[in-house]
Order: C-alpha cells, then sequence, then structure tokens
C-alpha cells in the first residue's frame, strides 16, 4: 500500500523524518518496503495558457502552440494529442530542470523554434501517464509556480501490509498506528453532508437475496452531478497511490476507498433496470461485461451490472452523460470474493479489500464521506436518508487482556497503565480495569 506523508499528515501530526518513521512502522509490524521521493521545487515550471494551436506546417503529428507564461507569450512546438486553445497545463521554461533529471533547451523541430515544453504527468513525477498532457484548473492564472499549485515535495510510504491487519489497508489506518506510536493525536475527518433531494427510497430499491454473502449493503442516490475532472489535489492524491484519475464521481469512491479502507462503486441510476438493485449469486453460466471490456456476474432487477467485491459492469458505469448515481458502499463475504476473483482471474483494490475483510460498522460512515464530497465536487444533491440492508448487526467483541500474559509474550518490562494507553490511543476502549486485567 502507498501512503503519502503529506495525506498521512492531515490526520496525525508528527515531527519525524520519513526514514524514522519507516522504521517505527516496520518495527510495528507494518513493513515499509520503500520511500519514493516524488515531485520537486519545480524550479522555472510555471502554469502555461495556451493561446492558440495550428498544425505544423512539416510535421503531421505536431502542432505549434503559443503558450502565455504569465511574462510573456513563446511558440512551442507540441506532440501532445489533447493540446487546445485555451488550455491550462504546466510549461517548463528554457533552463528548467524535469524531476527524470531532463534539462529544457531551445530547439528547432522540424524546422520551428521552440522555447519551452508543455509536460505530462510522467514528465513531473506524478504518475506513469503520458497519453496527453497534464490538464490543470482553467481558473488558475497563467505564470504562476507549478510549486505554489500542486505543493512541493512529498514521500511515498509503501508498506507490506500483512493479511490480519486489513485495518490498515487505508491512510486512517496507518494514521491510527502513527498516532500510537508517537502519542499524538488522531483527527478524523469531518462528514457534513446536506441531504437537499427527496427520500433515497422513492426512486430506488435495494433487494438482498443472499444475506449470507452480504451482510450490509447500503446504497445513496446524488442527483444532477456535473461530470468532469476531479480537484486537483484529489487527482495527484490518487496518482500518487497507484491510481488513474477516470472523473469525479468515480476519482471520490478511490479517493475515499484509499482513506478510509472501504471500497465503493457507482452506478449510472438511468441505466438500472427498474432502479432496482438485486445482490444475489451468479446463475450458471451467466456473463456480463465487466469495466475493463471484458465479457465476464450484484445484479439489477433484469441483467447483471456488477461482480460484488471485483468489478463493476461497463453497461452500468458512470459516463459522460451521468446525471443521477447510485453510491454502493457493502461488506461481502471475503470467502466469496476470494473465490470469485481467483475464479475470474481478476484482482481490483477493492477485492483486495474485500478479501481481508472490512468494518462492517464503517460501511455507512465511508459512504456519508463519498456523498459528501460529491456534493461538494460535483454539485449533486444528495436525497435524503440511505437504503441500509443490514439484518443482522454483530456484537461487539469484548476481550479480557491480562497484564502478565502480555509481558510474558513480549518478553517486555511494560507497565499496567502503559498496556491501556496503547489500547486507547488505537481508539480501543477499556471499558473495565481490575488488578491484573482489563477489558478492551
Amino acid at each position: 500500500m502507498k501512503v503519502p506523508l503529506s495525506w498521512l499528515k492531515e490526520f496525525v501530526a508528527f515531527a519525524a523524518a520519513p526514514e524514522e518513521l519507516a522504521e517505527r512502522l516496520t518495527f510495528a509490524g507494518l513493513e515499509v518496503s520503500g520511500l519514493t521521493r516524488v515531485g520537486s521545487d519545480f524550479k522555472d515550471i510555471v502554469v502555461g495558457e495556451v493561446r492558440s494551436v495550428r498544425p505544423h506546417p512539416n510535421a503531421d503529428r505536431l502542432t505549434l502552440c503559443e503558450v502565455n507564461t504569465g511574462r510573456e507569450t513563446v511558440p512551442v512546438v507540441c506532440g501532445a494529442p489533447n493540446v487546445h486553445s485555451g488550455d491550462k497545463v504546466p510549461f517548463a521554461a528554457v533552463g528548467a530542470l524535469l524531476p527524470n533529471g531532463q534539462k529544457i533547451k531551445s530547439a528547432r523541430i522540424r524546422g520551428e523554434t521552440s522555447q519551452g515544453m508543455l509536460c505530462a504527468e510522467d514528465e513531473l513525477g506524478f504518475s506513469q501517464e503520458h497519453a496527453g498532457l497534464m490538464q490543470l484548473p482553467r481558473d488558475i492564472p497563467a505564470g504562476t509556480s507549478l510549486a505554489e499549485v500542486v505543493g512541493g515535495p512529498d514521500t511515498v510510504l509503501t508498506i507490506e501490509v500483512t493479511p490480519n491487519r486489513p485495518d490498515c489497508l487505508s491512510i486512517l489506518g496507518i494514521a491510527r498506528e502513527v498516532a500510537a506510536l508517537y502519542g499524538a493525536q488522531l483527527k478524523l475527518p469531518s462528514i457534513p453532508l446536506e441531504e437537499t433531494s427527496g427520500p433515497v427510497g422513492k426512486t430506488m430499491s435495494v433487494v438482498v437475496e443472499d444475506q449470507e454473502g452480504c451482510p450490509r449493503y447500503t446504497a445513496r442516490l446524488l442527483q444532477n452531478v456535473t461530470i468532469g475532472n476531479s480537484p486537483l489535489a484529489m487527482r495527484l492524491r490518487l496518482m500518487r497511490c497507484g491510481i488513474r484519475p477516470i472523473n469525479v464521481i468515480v476519482d471520490i469512491t478511490n479517493y475515499v476507498m484509499l482513506e478510509c479502507g472501504q471500497p465503493l462503486h457507482a452506478f449510472d441510476l438511468k441505466l438500472l433496470a427498474e432502479q432496482r438493485i438485486v445482490v444475489r449469486r451468479a446463475r450458471e453460466s451467466e456473463t456480463f461485461v465487466t469495466l475493463d471490456e471484458i465479457e465476464r456476474k450484484l445484479t439489477d432487477a433484469q441483467a447483471s451490472v456488477a461482480v460484488a467485491g471485483v468489478m463493476g459492469g461497463i453497461k452500468s458505469g458512470i459516463g459522460a452523460n451521468t446525471r443521477d448515481v447510485v453510491l454502493e458502499s457493502a461488506c461481502f463475504k471475503p470467502a466469496l470474493v476470494r473465490k470469485t476473483a481467483k475464479a475470474l482471474g481478476i484482482s481490483t483494490e477493492s477485492s483486495y479489500r474485500f478479501e481481508r475483510g472490512v468494518d462492517i460498522r464503517g460501511v455507512d460512515a465511508a459512504s456519508r464521506r463519498a456523498a459528501a464530497l460529491m456534493v461538494q465536487h460535483a454539485g449533486a444533491g444528495a436525497a435524503q436518508g440511505v437504503v441500509d440492508c443490514f439484518p443482522v448487526e454483530p456484537q461487539e467483541r469484548k476481550i479480557i487482556c491480562r497484564f502478565d500474559r502480555v509481558r510474558d509474550l513480549l518478553g517486555v518490562a511494560i507497565k499496567d497503565n502503559e498496556i491501556t494507553k496503547v489500547f486507547e490511543a488505537l481508539a480501543l476502549s477499556v471499558v473495565d480495569r481490575a488488578a491484573k486485567s482489563c477489558t478492551v
């Protein structure tokens, strides 16, 4: 799992250097296998405004751009297919040094002068994406330092999370561990959700036929969304965690999954037959096409729309014309997800988490968080309430911890009150305290 320190510090404050933090986490059982420096101070790289685009007279795949750098307008030869007049993109001036070591020089390319370079994401170290230029919000003034837009350098930890610690498959999970290690306060994200549309139950419904395989399923409705790019800061965080941005709705589901550890999925309401979702086992020989455009089984009332816990279907996915979104947040039985993923040869960020188990009590909180972000960034109107199929709520387990037993297992002299402090730092409530034990 990849953890950008800038994101981690939103939830827990610590002053330790990345190397020290990596060592502490490793000794705590979360092996840090890599430290990657990303970004730079981006000296001489600014926001450029593309004033005009015309074909290169001597090359079919190149264009001639006039770029406003904030100080002057310069000619740039560009090979990207997605450059348009009015775009705001990263511009590296002559003399700039890119994170990959490339130094920008003035050049003549097929007979035309180029005084700088328009940059793709991979050239700036944000991702491996090289399909086109990195698009920046159009309201940023030309000439603004790129470092001011995207922030300075960051460090990304690569953590090898063992199968018994699914609670650490999120930024918040790692933050909880760091808070305990350093005696710091864990800061949880606020989830203000204003529900302005009609009751969700009047528009759509959910039927869970397989309660054993799906002990909890929730659905929210977000109406009149505007499909576009997610905020730049969100896209950068996704890229640094190895996830390619798609659009604001899909990006928010991935963002909340990384933040909270709860996988989410978004459906286009108009593509669900009868505006109803039925959770059931797949029928024999049943096939459908997943989002990766491969024919492969969750369903709506008539046809399959997703493989539960693994991947959604292309027929119900979010597209440019989506206006109403059904937001799924659920808990699927780990063994079933593991069996399905293996049988279909699919491994996704969602299946990886479901196979190890998600917190059934955190299902709705993640849904609220994602819905609030969709209201904020996609202009959505949230329907009132949530469809929550949760027939059997599990009882919280209480564990008696014997202090002497802890010391025997660890081989370390640790005081009784220090043991209880560790529990409390990990957000585990100590509900009873005896002379030689405590109940957690």
